[in-house]
């Protein structure tokens, strides 16, 4: 298996953006036609963001906004039959809050039950939120995954997931749909999902 450091892998992502970014609102098309019809998948993966609070900002205010997204994607993806469970993956990586379980918490404040929600949080990067989410799935015994994200990750993740899930489907949206998901999130006690002498992902 290939292995990345950060710097490595910030390369890497940089690179893949720069050569996913022709056509995306097409690829994205394409992506809906092959995945969609495939559903229900007895789960989705969907790759967590720092959780950004007053005292632990991080990114642009777009970038601010990519979390809200992704869980209302995946609460849209749950509700339509689409998704039958969401593992949300991701560890506390730029803030001190694991970010999966910061999405779970969410997701749950939402109203999607608890006991089709799931936290994986050992993924650092995307790569890892793909491979560490499909081996939990397995583990649950859940069958058909697919990854779920917005689509400016969907912009690179495609070749992640060629490189390190071979075979594994990626739902996304179109672009322009972005407005429809930025949305507040409901209060949580992030306390919860704190992590002690956090040392940041470099």
């Amino acid at each position: 298996m290939l292995r990345f450091t950060s710097s490595l892998f910030s390369i890497t992502i940089t690179c893949l953006f720069i050569i996913s970014s022709c056509k995306p609102a097409k690829r994205i098309e394409i992506a809906d036609k092959k995945y969609l019809k495939r559903a229900p998948y007895d789960a989705i993966i969907v790759p967590g963001y720092p959780y950004v609070t007053d005292n632990y900002p991080y990114g642009s205010e777009r970038n601010k906004i990519l979390l809200n997204t992704r869980i209302y994607w995946a609460k849209e993806l749950y509700e339509k039959g689409i998704a039958k469970n969401i593992i949300f993956s991701g560890a506390a990586t730029h803030t001190p809050f694991v970010e999966g379980c910061i999405m779970k918490m969410v997701a749950d404040s939402l109203g999607i039950p608890g006991e089709h929600t799931f936290i994986e949080d050992k993924a650092l990067h995307s790569y890892q939120n793909a491979i560490y989410g499909k081996r939990l799935a397995k583990k649950l015994g859940f069958k058909k995954i697919a990854v779920a994200t917005d689509p400016f990750q969907f912009a690179y993740m495609t070749y992640l997931l060629n490189i390190f899930t071979p075979g594994m489907p990626i739902l996304t949206f179109k672009p322009e749909r972005m407005a429809e998901f930025i949305k507040p999130l409901p209060h949580i006690d992030a306390n919860d999902a704190y992590v002690e002498n956090f040392v940041p992902v470099d």
